[in-house]
């Protein structure tokens, strides 16, 4: 099988070289701040139960794990947040141990519970949904990347009674497109029993763990972080039946808050008007019961204070069940509300918040953090179309000596440009920090294009990697109307700028590499902010370009950490799983996939892998094949 590790789209050039927009995974990520360790806790009661809407829990996972929380990388979730295991560590770098071979990569580990008064009689069930990275559809409009056939998901159970880890489930990688043509849909879900009286105690434990691989044949500053697996709704809980597919009595945001501006997710104070508000908002709204159930939406506008300027009521809707159709909530009263509201004029820095608000009747359901929603919205001195947050990479490869990028921004009144903000991702061993580029600004010309260059520097710059870094301008540049703010880079390699796949303006990103402007093919944003304003500056006129962090539009919190009782024999990976432990894969898949120690969704009676040694309860070498022990995989998408 060809392993494809980076979305390479090429475009021919009349007239000029042929050139390519790549977008490379990442090798780093910026790990938003963690709070200190609080005291230590008990072990946790039943029901078990998180979805990742405000983050991971501390209060129901070990500080060890290093599975982020995210809320943008993967396909509508059952519920707004994902947990995502990927090929990071906890501190956003390359695993150390990363190669072209498999590694153990991230870990999600709940903290000790308590099973201690239960047995296999009180039918303790975990569930969970799952997705394999990389999106589906067109390939520019991918996020992430899928992980391939040996890059796989495993869910271990903790067995006190001998401080011995169980393999109870496991999956190798596939393609979402591949998964939706063989099951019906993108997420799937799991239902595992706890079968073995040795697993109820008070110190039992569960974790998820993934393995990766890097590209087989990595090149210089293009290796990056890909396998992704997003988990959702993990919930272990006593008296569950596994024969039926479980309901909850939930209405719950599937998508994160938007952006109340006009294209923009952050603006100058000084360049806002009236018109650049939204009509409606986009909100997705699912119910993830059966039957239809009356749903009260609500949003308010507060100042820094936590004051209301604005309340919007929704009143009540019938939120349609997701099942089985896959439906979200078309009421437009919910689904679409308007923005009869916007905001006043500014003379200084400001920040609103909106908060969005959905719940079952008046009193709302059993599962309130999915009920709400936020967005801050700044008023700074900066233009952003990106959320703070990057999935990829973005650069462009040319057999050009120089290569030009510009980013359209439009004016409301005359400005004066300052300086630039620039996300750039760290590439491994820093192979991009020696590339030089040029910060400049073009003025507009026929057809949309960039035309005369307004601002070039004088002195060439080079990426720096403490997530955006502000860079002044040699001098001031007054501005008004439509501009194009970006970079000469001097040279062909790969320059990697974050870019953000939550937005897509690929009809204002412009490339040239020859003697026509090209525009970009790429869903989203790149990472990329003009900055306006004498506040903006740092060291003007000073010959050395001293660079500062620039505000950043604040994102959940990837984790939080505690200390914990959970024995110490969970925290090392087990023995590295080995494809001898498997059965061979059915005859329809041999010419696609030739070995692997995990099996790829087929249907429930496909031949089923337990993997690992000993072989996980209730499966013996001799009924290993059999999927009466292993939950079939749904032909439709639960709840």
């Amino acid at each position: 099988m060809v392993r494809r590790r980076l979305i390479a789209l090429l475009v021919l050039l009349p007239l000029s070289a042929a050139a390519q927009e790549v977008l490379l995974p990442l090798q780093h990520a910026v790990v938003p701040f963690r709070p200190a360790a609080k005291e230590q806790l008990a072990a946790v009661s039943l029901p078990f139960f998180d979805d990742f809407a405000t983050g991971i829990d501390a209060s129901l996972w070990h500080p060890a794990s290093s599975a982020t929380a995210t809320v943008d990388v993967s396909p509508l979730a059952p519920t707004v947040g994902v947990a995502t295991l990927d090929a990071l560590d906890a501190h956003g770098n390359l695993y150390a141990q990363a190669n072209t071979t498999l590694f153990p990569a991230d870990t999600l580990l709940s903290l000790p519970l308590s099973l201690d008064s239960l047995t296999p009689s009180d039918s303790v069930v975990l569930s969970f949904h799952y997705l394999p990275g990389g999106g589906h559809g067109n390939m520019w409009e991918r996020v992430g990347e899928a992980p391939d056939p040996q890059d796989s998901l495993f869910l271990d159970f903790y067995r006190p009674a001998d401080s011995t880890w169980v393999t109870v489930w496991c999956r190798g990688g596939i393609s979402v497109d591949t998964l939706m043509a063989r099951t019906g849909s993108a997420w799937q879900y799991e239902v595992i029993p706890l079968a073995d009286s040795a697993y109820f105690d008070s110190t039992f434990c569960f974790r998820f763990r993934n393995y990766a691989s890097l590209e087989s044949t990595p090149k210089a500053g293009k290796a990056g972080n890909g396998d992704f697996w997003h988990l959702d709704c993990v919930m272990l809980g006593r008296g569950r039946d596994t024969a039926a597919v479980p309901v909850a009595r939930d209405v719950a945001f599937a998508a994160p808050a938007p952006s109340m501006l006009r294209g923009y997710r952050a603006m100058p104070y000084r360049q806002y008007s009236a018109s650049d508000m939204v009509a409606t908002l986009q909100m997705t709204i699912t119910n993830r019961y059966s039957t239809p159930l009356a749903s009260q939406y609500s949003y308010s506008v507060e100042d820094s204070l936590g004051n209301s300027l604005y309340y919007y009521d929704g009143g009540f809707e019938n939120a349609p069940p997701f099942l089985p159709g896959g439906q979200y909530q078309t009421a437009a009263m919910h689904a679409t509300p308007t923005v009869n509201y916007a905001f006043p004029a500014m003379s200084a820095p400001t920040a609103y918040t909106v908060v969005h608000t959905v719940r079952e009747g008046t009193s709302g359901d059993v599962y309130p953090r999915n009920d709400t929603v936020r967005y801050l919205q700044l008023f700074d001195n900066y233009y952003a179309y990106d959320d703070g947050s990057a999935e990829n990479g973005y650069g462009l490869t040319s057999t050009a000596s120089r290569l030009y990028l510009a980013y359209r921004f439009d004016l409301n009144t005359p400005d004066t440009l300052t300086a630039v903000d620039l996300f750039f991702n760290a590439s491994l061993d820093s192979g991009n920090a020696a590339i030089p580029f040029y910060l400049t600004v073009w003025s507009l010309g026929d057809n949309g294009r960039p035309a005369e260059v307004l601002y070039r520097d004088e002195q060439r710059r080079h990426a720096s990697f403490d997530g955006f870094v502000r860079y002044p301008l040699e001098a001031p540049l007054p501005v008004d109307g439509t501009l194009f703010v970006g970079f000469e880079q001097t040279g062909n390699d790969y320059i990697n700028l974050g870019f953000d796949r939550s937005l897509n303006t690929s009809d204002r990103i412009w490339y040239l590499t020859g003697t026509e402007w090209q525009q970009s093919i790429l869903s989203g944003s790149l990472m990329l902010r003009p900055a306006f304003g004498s506040a903006a500056t740092v060291g003007i006129g000073n010959s050395e370009f001293r660079i500062q962090k620039s505000p950043c539009i604040p994102i959940q919190p990837a984790r939080w950490y505690i200390s914990t009782a959970c024995p110490s024999a969970p925290l090392s990976n087990s023995t590295m799983p080995s494809a001898a432990n498997c059965l061979p894969w059915p005859a329809s898949l041999t010419s696609e996939l030739p070995t692997a120690h995990c099996p790829l969704p087929t249907t429930p009676t496909a031949s089923t892998c337990c993997a690992q040694s000993p072989l996980p309860a209730p499966c013996t070498p001799t009924s290993c094949s059999s999927t009466t022990n292993h939950s079939p995989w749904p032909t439709k998408l639960p709840t």
